[in-house]
């Protein structure tokens, strides 16, 4: 009778399994109980996952709440939080560029046990051939490991006022001064001839804009001229490893020459803009280009905010090698090591995936990793849909590796000095070199050495 007991136990056990594996799904008796807490950047990809959340609790009984709040608030907050170990968290959206300072704190857990176990993955899921793999191993990949899924992949545009390139007048008068025709910009000189063409102050329009506020926002905009130029940070094929210090190249230099050169172009407030008020300067007609973030570019496109809509031509940033480029950029799920519910919060992340959710948080402005979303008829009619695919062959990692975050720091401190004219590009990026040499020490060694005087 025991023995017959145990059979009928096991057959139950692997009926059960395979129910699992066949619905994608599986429940346990206590997860009526489990309520998982969730924190994100507010904007329209996490608003449209919030609304959907419902589907995902009816489906397995765990509750969801999600915190959304600004993207350096996410930061902070979590910065305490993880730091303390009195994680209130048990799933995160992070930046990619601090991926290797969580992992080497130990704050956030590999997920290949939640991947292997079949009543928690479904087999009918295959990310490294249904996302986008290489940015899939940039943004939520260290060491080797797999940490968390693309909650979404990001990069920068130009963002250009396609209705005054098709005017004819603009056109005769265009052609008139340059000698060519009226076309978004391919380059550098071709972007500061639009910018000085359309730099009209006196009729309320500026022809370009930098985001100059010592804020991360000026980082991420000086690195897409410097990967324009042929520079970078460090010298490395991915973002978690250590290279030569190359921030002081000749070419970085050139970069940040032509940044200043924008400056002429720009309102005269562009020195304390961010990524906010970027968006609102193209929004309310007040400037004819600018390089913008993929998820921002939606609110271009949005009547009750936008005065610009179907007035926009969106655009690779200019190439000044010739060779195109994208900067690469993403925010990842990742579980918490103190996450109260690792289990569940993988269950949620996975279920984020499905293309139905995925689909739903494109329309609403996401830049999604999984391929087959843009095969969807009404994604492929969104007009900076192409831009986006143009620049996911050709996209730029960042450093990810633990130091990365006091890069950040040194760099927004330095640039922002450059843009104020504190001091020279040169003298501002020898700086950060240095810097950055003190950081990180034996790990990497300067290929451009300076002699600072005091």
């Amino acid at each position: 009778m025991k023995k017959t007991g145990r059979i009928n136990r096991s057959m139950a056990v692997g009926v059960m399994a395979i129910l699992c594996l066949f619905m994608g799904v599986c429940r346990s008796p206590n997860q009526q109980n489990v309520s998982l807490r969730m924190i994100g950047e507010a904007y329209a990809p996490l608003d449209a996952l919030a609304k959907i959340k419902g589907d995902f609790e009816k489906e397995t009984g765990i509750k969801v709440e999600i915190v959304e709040k600004d993207h350096q608030a996410v930061v902070s907050e979590l910065d305490q939080e993880l730091s303390s170990r009195q994680v209130t968290y048990d799933l995160i959206l992070m930046p990619h560029r601090l991926l290797g300072k969580l992992v080497e704190k130990g704050h956030v857990q590999p997920i290949e046990q939640y991947m292997s176990d079949p009543t928690l993955h479904d087999a009918n899921f295959k990310p490294e051939e249904q996302l986008f793999s290489d940015w899939w191993h940039e943004i939520s990949w260290y060491g080797g490991k797999v940490y968390g899924y693309p909650f979404t992949n990001l990069t920068m545009y130009v963002c250009y006022r396609k209705d005054l390139l098709a005017n004819a007048q603009e056109q005769e008068r265009f052609r008139a001064k340059y000698g060519r025709d009226l076309t978004p910009p391919s380059n550098w000189d071709e972007y500061n001839q639009l910018a000085e063409f359309f730099n009209r102050p006196n009729q309320g329009m500026n022809g370009t804009y930098i985001q100059g506020q010592q804020h991360v926002a000026l980082w991420y905009e000086w690195l897409n001229l410097a990967y324009s130029f042929g520079g970078n940070i460090l010298d490395t094929k991915h973002g978690w490893e250590y290279g030569d210090i190359v921030v002081n190249s000749p070419e970085n230099v050139r970069a940040t020459e032509q940044y200043l050169k924008l400056l002429q172009y720009s309102p005269p407030e562009a020195v304390n803009y961010n990524w906010d008020d970027a968006l609102a300067a193209l929004q309310q007609g007040r400037v004819f280009m600018g390089i913008l973030w993929h998820d921002q570019t939606p609110l271009l496109e949005d009547s009750s905010v936008s005065k610009v809509v179907g007035k926009m031509g969106y655009s690779l940033i200019p190439s000044a090698t010739g060779r195109p480029f994208a900067q690469l950029e993403g925010w990842s799920y990742l579980i918490p090591t103190e996450s109260k519910h690792p289990r569940e919060a993988y269950r949620l992340m996975e279920w984020a995936m499905r293309r139905n959710v995925q689909l739903e948080q494109t329309l609403k402005g996401g830049a999604s990793g999984l391929k087959s979303i843009y095969d969807d008829a009404q994604v492929q009619k969104i007009p900076y849909i192409p831009t986006f695919l143009a620049s996911i062959p050709i996209g730029k990692p960042k450093p990810t590796i633990p130091e990365s975050s006091q890069i950040t720091e040194i760099m927004t401190q330095r640039l922002s000095e450059i843009v104020t004219k504190k001091r020279t590009p040169k003298e501002g990026l020898d700086l950060m070199a240095t810097e950055i040499q003190r950081i990180l020490g034996s790990k990497a060694k300067m290929r451009f050495p300076v002699a600072l005087t005091k």
